[in-house]
């Protein structure tokens, strides 16, 4: 890279032009999610991401998939229009331990879910979805109780062959994929189980 022709070059080219494409990582550089700058983009996180790894690339809709392209996203686009990628983790916490520049992938997707919650963009069902669990959440007598039954009531539906076809809003999952049907029975009361023989 020289830049244009000299006077004494017999080619080249009449003029150099540089461009800088910023693609909003200047505004990112002031907020919360600077730490998202230092992605080198070497595919760890996709590897050891639980949900990228039962949903693929194609899903989140962008040019970069998995956590970092869910932290990622919303920053150079806005919340609005990528409210869905921060929700796609389970916050288990494996991206972050295999950052090779040890960036806090969950604290940035909960800082998100955090900014959408506060701006108002997600859905009304959503809502409604986490306000019905939390009811149930903090009730844990009544919450095992009745995840107790769930789990029997979907082991057997799934009976025949282990899996659900269909499942009541996790339409888009069903439509392309099967859904594994649980056990019948929750790790706690099978490790109480074990505890007792």
């Amino acid at each position: 890279s020289t830049g244009p022709k000299r006077a004494e070059d017999v080619d080249g080219p009449e003029a150099y032009h540089v461009i800088l494409l910023d693609n909003g990582r200047s505004k990112m550089l002031g907020n919360e999610f600077r730490e998202m700058l230092r992605c080198i983009r070497c595919g760890a996180c996709l590897n050891h991401c639980p949900v990228y790894g039962s949903i693929g690339g194609h899903a989140y809709g962008s040019v970069y998939p998995g956590p970092m392209g869910s932290v990622l996203t919303p920053g150079l686009t806005s919340i609005e229009e990528s409210v869905h990628l921060p929700q796609a983790s389970t916050l288990c916490g494996k991206c972050e331990e295999v950052c090779l520049v040890r960036i806090p992938l969950p604290k940035l997707l909960r800082n998100w879910r955090f900014l959408a919650h506060d701006a108002g963009v997600t859905s009304a069902v959503a809502r409604t979805g986490i306000s019905f669990w939390a009811f149930f959440a903090k009730r844990p007598s009544l919450y095992h109780f009745l995840g107790g039954i769930e789990l029997r009531l979907l082991a057997w539906l799934g009976r025949r062959d282990g899996r659900l076809r269909r499942f009541p809003g996790l339409g888009a999952w069903t439509k392309t994929r099967d859904f594994p049907a649980p056990e019948g029975a929750t790790f706690i009361s099978q490790w109480q189980k074990g505890r007792r023989s």
